[in-house]
């Protein structure tokens, strides 16, 4: 069996979709006679081969606007290297330009194309829009877009979602064939350090600071400045905190501006070691999630696998990552003060070892990467075998008695 991922969401500054591509990479290398192909936009035009992996990079322009994102538009080199590599199943995980190629190459090859539904294309348009020409053009381009990614998606043999939210919206708008496949982390690297207190050292925290932390991409679409912005928004009797940003991208300069003028902000560049991730999850004591336009959110899973507490925001995508934390925190939206009034809860109510071990076990149990890995090589043989997603498995409902709660105030209240 022969996976050819086209990337387009990949840079060596990214987060949580190359972090998808690495475990899935390593999943086929354990499974016999399987290889990986790997199509991803790039500074230059090259080939990597090992004996269960090929990386083909394609020399592509900048995304203007962005540190490190180029924009993989080559249909030439692209449909070249597929026809080359003759895989048995294409996947695609962008609603662009690199979709609508690999539904040619699907078509010439005569293989199954899946898309990973990775960006929350309509809402991520809406908010552009909003932002420089308002809600009432917004109001206008909502029907286009969303019968464009109707028609873009209708046409891929399967379109996998990592969240049950997602799969309601989009087969709402009329898309069919949705397979939800729940994202899932690495729980042998991402596990409790006991190496808080040197991390703490390192960052020069006092004794008795809470460290809230993010990581990941230093963007605007990540609400990054409403999170900074949250730390002027904390009652001045709440406990000591030290917000800690991890990552890099476009929005690095203006965070090292904050940093110099915020004694409580520390910002640290792209980290490329999970172990160093790790260690910085496991030394925090709450993990702040601020984006509002998520599709899962795989840093929350990784944060809770080392035991943190997580905040999320309502309907900002990640509530899936959460599902049977209890209480589940969620912040009421993401504003500045939404994101101020659940860290201060969670500051003030505190954690403990017992809750800790507890998540832990929740994400070894639920989210380990080996159930989201066995579900989408199943779904693989199955479309491969020629076999209509119609007729892959459902996953159950789950079932469970936890309610989510939604920190507005210094008490939770029942949402």
């Amino acid at each position: 069996m022969k996976i050819c991922d086209i990337a387009q969401f990949y840079s060596p500054l990214s987060g949580g979709v190359k972090r998808y591509l690495m475990d899935k990479q390593r999943a086929l290398a354990a499974r016999p006679g399987a290889h990986h192909v790997l199509i991803v936009p790039s500074h230059r035009d090259a080939v990597t081969r090992t004996a269960t992996s090929t990386l083909h990079e394609v020399k592509s322009p900048r995304l203007i606007g962005s540190a490190s994102y180029r924009l993989l538009i080559s249909r030439k080199k692209i449909l070249q290297i597929v026809r080359a590599e003759q895989p048995d199943l294409i996947e695609v995980g962008d609603p662009y330009r690199t979709a609508w190629i690999g539904l040619e190459a699907g078509a010439e090859l005569g293989v199954p194309v899946v898309a990973f539904y990775h960006s929350d294309f309509p809402r991520a348009i809406g908010r552009t829009v909003i932002r420089f020409a308002g809600e009432t053009i917004q109001r206008m381009i909502s029907g286009p877009v969303q019968r464009y990614i109707v028609r873009l998606y209708n046409r891929m043999s399967a379109t996998v979602v990592s969240t049950r939210r997602l799969e309601q919206i989009l087969g709402s708008c009329g898309i069919e064939r949705l397979v939800h496949v729940p994202l899932g982390t690495d729980v042998h690297t991402f596990h409790p350090r006991p190496t808080a207190a040197r991390v703490r050292a390192e960052l020069g925290l006092e004794p008795g600071t809470q460290m809230l932390l993010f990581v990941g991409r230093i963007a605007r679409e990540k609400n990054i400045r409403s999170l900074i912005a949250a730390l002027d928004h904390i009652p001045a009797g709440a406990p000591r905190h030290h917000l800690v940003l991890v990552g890099d991208g476009e929005l690095r300069e203006q965070v090292e501006r904050e940093v110099a003028r915020r004694a409580n902000l520390t910002w640290l560049p792209y980290c490329e070691s999970p172990q160093k991730l790790a260690e910085l999850y496991s030394a925090a004591d709450l993990f702040v999630h601020p984006g509002r336009y998520e599709t899962f959110g795989l840093v929350a899973l990784e944060a809770q696998a080392c035991g943190t507490p997580v905040i999320v925001v309502r309907e900002g995508g990640v509530e899936d990552a959460v599902e049977g934390e209890f209480p589940t925190l969620i912040a009421r939206d993401g504003s500045a003060r939404g994101l101020a009034a659940a860290i201060d809860h969670v500051l003030r109510a505190g954690d403990t070892p017992e809750r800790r071990a507890q998540r832990r076990r929740r994400i070894e149990d639920h989210f380990a990467i080996e159930r989201t890995f066995d579900r989408m090589l199943a779904l693989y043989e199955h479309l491969i075998a020629r076999r209509p997603a119609a007729e892959f498995p459902a996953l159950p409902a789950p079932v469970s008695s936890h309610r989510h709660h939604e920190v507005s105030r210094p008490t939770v209240s029942a949402r």
